[in-house]
């Protein structure tokens, strides 16, 4: 089962990051996007591993995370973005990803 939630507030920015590139021996980095949806993509089981994707409005990709279940998924959207179980709608779409 997939799910989708929409963003209010960003908790803790910083977090999602992509490399850039190295400068005298040093990794830079650059913050993604600030992300306006999420999603969930879960394969039935909800004690199964599940992908949590971040998307920008426009449907920017702004990073994803693994996570070992669907409450571990829903934990961390919780840490970052404030938003519940509760929040979350199914989506009946083949698939998430923009």
């Amino acid at each position: 089962m997939n799910y989708i939630v929409h963003v209010t507030q960003v908790l803790h920015t910083g977090i999602h990051r992509r490399w850039i590139g190295r400068q005298n021996g040093i990794d830079q980095f650059e913050d993604l996007p600030l992300p306006n949806r999420l999603h969930i993509e879960q394969d039935g089981d909800p004690r199964q591993p599940c992908m949590l994707y971040r998307y920008t409005e426009s449907g920017a990709f702004c990073g994803d995370s693994w996570h070992e279940n669907l409450g571990a998924a829903f934990a961390q959207a919780e840490y970052e973005y404030g938003l519940l179980a509760g929040d979350w709608q199914i989506d009946n779409r083949e698939s998430n990803k923009s």
